[in-house]
């Protein structure tokens, strides 16, 4: 079975991989967070995800995820042990809804069992969400195809996050506020859902994703791009400025006539504010070495006659008492 991954390289444009495994959230995190990645004996440089790595699957694997004796899959979520979890819907089916265990193997095929069947898609999900979080409870395995948020302003209690189809599947409360993402910020619990909230949902209840989740990533690397467009116009004000290397935030890098952000690679705040200033200092500078309109110029000529300190010009075509 293979899978695929799609980068997008700068100069070549978009790249499809195949796998014979699963890509893991590593290599994800490696291409896009260090710009570049070396897969199949071939390297990469300045590549962007393009969709989720990973759930690009081939046809058959599809089949296989989507209809499993008769029950089509609506909701799955999967631990860092290949175990998971699946929720699954039958109308015609004595007991529509059904919640599985399943274990994936390393062709990606799976196997389902321990089914829990119910009459309702209300039980179905509480069933589902139920047995995600005792699974980690009980074992101590993250979800590796969730998303995690972090709720950075208050413990999570009713009314302090976004309830959608897609959970929250599991709530956890700290016992104060603690550092998380390795010391990035503090919170005082998170919340895990099997599909990404939208921005306005995040900002509405002051949630911040981890940085794990897809949704996240794709955010950073769209935040880059901005940085590497502000680094040209950063490059070429900090030449005209003549600074010095340990002061500059880029460098230029002749094989492809551009600059680059330097390494270790510099906040997108700093390089916003130096983009803004140095935008400045050029349209001062294109002001000040542009020739004015003409009707300006002859007003100001004539603000300076009248003023006594330019002499008016002499017509070329002389009279006749000139003569």
């Amino acid at each position: 079975m293979k899978y695929t991954f799609t980068f997008k390289e700068i100069n070549y444009g978009s790249i499809e991989i195949e796998s014979d495994h699963m890509p893991d959230r590593s290599e994800a995190i490696d291409a896009i967070m260090n710009g570049s990645a070396f897969i199949g004996g071939t390297e990469y440089e300045d590549i962007q995800l393009e969709g989720d790595i990973g759930l690009n699957r081939d046809a058959s694997e599809t089949a296989i995820k989507e209809t499993t004796q008769g029950y089509k899959i609506k909701r799955d979520v999967m631990f860092e042990n290949n175990r998971g979890f699946a929720l699954a819907e039958s109308p015609t089916a004595p007991d529509p809804f059904v919640t599985w265990q399943f274990t994936e193997h390393e062709d990606g095929k799976r196997d389902y069992y321990w089914g829990h069947y119910k009459a309702s898609m209300k039980t179905a999900v509480m069933d589902f969400e139920n047995r995600i979080a005792g699974y980690f409870h009980d074992h101590g395995f993250s979800e590796t195809d969730a998303y995690r948020y972090y709720s950075t302003q208050r413990p999570v209690d009713i009314g302090t996050f976004p309830k959608t189809e897609n959970g929250p599947i599991r709530i956890e409360n700290f016992d104060k506020r603690e550092d998380v993402e390795q010391g990035k910020f503090l919170a005082w619990g998170y919340l895990v859902y099997d599909a990404p909230l939208s921005a306005k949902q995040i900002y509405d209840y002051e949630l911040r994703p981890a940085h794990g989740n897809f949704d996240y990533i794709i955010a950073k690397n769209k935040e880059l791009a901005v940085m590497r467009e502000q680094a040209q116009v950063v490059g070429h004000w900090e030449d005209m400025k003549g600074l010095p290397d340990d002061e500059r935030f880029t460098w230029h890098k002749p094989s492809i006539n551009a600059y680059e952000l330097r390494d270790p690679v510099v906040s997108p705040e700093q390089i916003e504010q130096r983009y803004h200033r140095a935008m400045r200092d050029f349209a001062r500078e294109e002001k000040r070495t542009s020739p004015k309109p003409i009707m300006e110029q002859l007003a100001e000529a004539a603000k300076q006659v009248e003023r006594g300190t330019v002499a008016p010009a002499r017509s070329e075509n002389k009279s006749h008492e000139d003569r």
